[in-house]
């Protein structure tokens, strides 16, 4: 079986995944190697020049994705400011109100918990 040249950890890496891995990113390097063990190749060095232009290729693509998210962001803001605008309100009112009923409980049980721990204290006693 033909494999892609693993980088310089995969004659170390005895874990499938890690093999696997190694034979995915070292796509790039350029030898092959007839068997599954790499120590049979030794141009396991990486080109900076290679993984630099991946590394500008794949910021310019974030970049650029990043630009969309900030115009479509915009539009809607735009078109549907009003009635996030809405939303966004009832949600905290709502969840205000259910947050001051659970702090409400709260206090009602913990002052159920100190009664009956009076009680049962006092009942001990006598």
């Amino acid at each position: 079986m033909v494999e892609t040249q693993c980088d310089s950890n995969c004659a170390a890496s005895t874990r499938t995944g890690e093999a696997t891995r190694h034979r995915q990113n070292s796509s790039t390097c350029g030898c092959q190697t007839i068997s599954n063990d790499c120590n049979s190749c030794s141009c396991c060095d990486t080109d900076p020049i290679e993984t630099t232009k991946n590394l500008l290729e794949s910021s310019f693509f974030t970049a650029l994705k990043e630009i969309h998210v900030d115009k479509i962001k915009k539009i809607i803001e735009r078109e549907w400011g009003s009635t996030i605008d809405r939303t966004a309100e009832l949600a905290v009112k709502t969840i205000e109100k259910q947050w001051q009923t659970s702090v409400s409980s709260s206090v009602t049980n913990k002052e159920f918990y100190e009664e009956l721990g009076k009680i049962m204290t006092s009942n001990s006693k006598q």
